[in-house]
């Protein structure tokens, strides 16, 4: 069994690069490893739903990620938990029928920063009081920013402090399969008892609901049914509901009616504070110049900055190192901060870039003169720093001949507030951000 474990262990790190994330959560991970032997691996899984869907639809890409991990290719026999008599607990009764909760997204691990704050506070107040005026609870924002950590959190957090409670996780995508597996197996009723016997459904991805009428349809009453019995919704989305293609106005309008919050992509100290915390899980030790450069350089989302802790991981355990530095970090990223962009440097550039649009000479922004001429164009260049490439106030008094950080907060300020009032400001800070891009 412990070779089983060992080699399904790498076949999920393959199989999560070649598959979409919700059909990863969804399908992959709830597969368990049984045995192992020289020419067959038997696998198991909840429900008759995922053995037909990995059958249908990943059996051949799951056989040659087996294959190369086990350097052979293995016959695959897919079990339900229910056949596997030898390893189930017959007694237990397992109270979730959606995909498992992962244990590690929870409250505590979750790092809240000005963009995820009031989602926070909204996911908290309707763990500690569910079916009240936060139903449902609507998330949206872009993919990667935490919207599924804040979802199972409150799933955790619901079983752990109501365990004689019900809980469904899935996904809009399962949601979809099961009803139709139902509808072909004549099972609609019991399709309905899972779905409407709940004290908390959350539903992730609810986007893809509108690829399909009958879902839609489904959903519409799912959602009555629980509302109307005081029971607790809770659905993410990459979009708000009035985006969603093909969304009923009614599904509209009750998705809108408890409250909807939006996630945005972290601020510069939160990627900071996210990163700290990975590494110190992973028992990594980096100096604040590497940790500066990751936060600088990824700032997409959450699950590039997991990936990028990954990586960085991964080239320390090959090179056997505790301590990571600067040079180890940019190696190990690089393909991460070329595909986003992102150029290495780019404070350096950004007052080159200002030192030529104002014709000033080499050097002329960091030195400590204090003319006119000079300190106008070293404030657009602190500010263009800030907003271009997220840099933080001390990192930027660095670059800048060692200033104080509360010099270039005035400085931010004092252009944020001209370019409200002053059209030539604009033009000069758009001018010279198309030529830093340019480069």
């Amino acid at each position: 069994m412990k070779l089983a474990e060992e080699i399904w262990a790498k076949v999920l790190d393959l199989m999560s690069v070649e598959v979409s994330k919700i059909a990863f959560t969804t399908w992959i991970k709830p597969i368990s490893p049984v045995m192992i032997d020289d020419k067959k691996i038997v696998l198991k899984v909840p429900h008759d739903v995922n053995r037909e869907m990995l059958q249908s639809k990943y059996i051949s890409l799951l056989s040659n990620c087996i294959k190369e991990v086990a350097d052979k290719k293995l016959d695959i026999e897919i079990i339900l938990e229910s056949e596997d008599t030898g390893r189930v607990n017959n007694n237990t009764k397992k109270k979730d029928e959606g995909i498992p909760l992962d244990p590690n997204l929870s409250f505590e691990t979750f790092i809240v920063g000005k963009n995820s704050n009031v989602a926070y506070a909204a996911a908290l107040a309707v763990a500690e009081a569910p079916g009240g005026k936060y139903n449902p609870l609507y998330l949206f924002g872009g993919s990667g920013l935490g919207k599924t950590h804040i979802l199972q959190a409150i799933g955790n957090y619901f079983k752990e402090n109501y365990p004689e409670k019900k809980v469904l996780y899935t996904t809009s995508e399962r949601f979809t399969y099961e009803l139709v597996t139902a509808i072909h197996e004549k099972t609609n009723q019991a399709f309905r008892d899972k779905y409407r016997n709940v004290d908390l459904l959350l539903i992730d991805d609810v986007q893809y609901l509108s690829k399909t009428e009958l879902a839609l349809e489904e959903f519409f009453h799912t959602f009555n049914a629980l509302h109307d019995a005081g029971k607790q919704i809770i659905l993410t989305c990459d979009r708000m509901p009035s985006e969603i293609p093909q969304l009923p106005e009614r599904l509209v309008s009750r998705f809108n009616s408890g409250l909807t919050v939006d996630i945005q992509p972290p601020d510069y100290e939160t990627r900071m504070a996210i990163l700290q915390s990975k590494f110190e899980r992973e028992s990594l030790t980096l100096g604040s110049d590497a940790i500066e450069f990751i936060a600088s350089n990824i700032r997409s989302n959450v699950r590039d900055l997991e990936g990028a802790v990954s990586r960085i991981e991964l080239y320390a355990g090959i090179k056997r190192v505790a301590e990571v530095d600067l040079d180890l970090v940019m190696e190990a990223i690089n393909d991460i901060v070329a595909s986003q962009g992102v150029k290495v440097a780019d404070i350096p550039l950004i007052i080159k870039e200002v030192e030529r649009y104002f014709s000033l000479s080499d050097g002329a922004l960091i030195s400590k003169k204090r003319s006119q001429d000079i300190a106008l164009p070293r404030q657009i260049a602190m500010y263009l720093c800030r907003e271009i490439l997220d840099s933080s106030f001390p990192k930027i008094g660095d670059e800048f001949g060692g200033r104080d950080h509360t010099t270039v907060m005035h400085s931010v300020k004092k252009i944020q507030s001209e370019l409200k009032e002053d059209k030539n400001m604009k033009t000069c800070v758009d001018e010279i951000t198309v030529n830093i891009k340019s480069n």
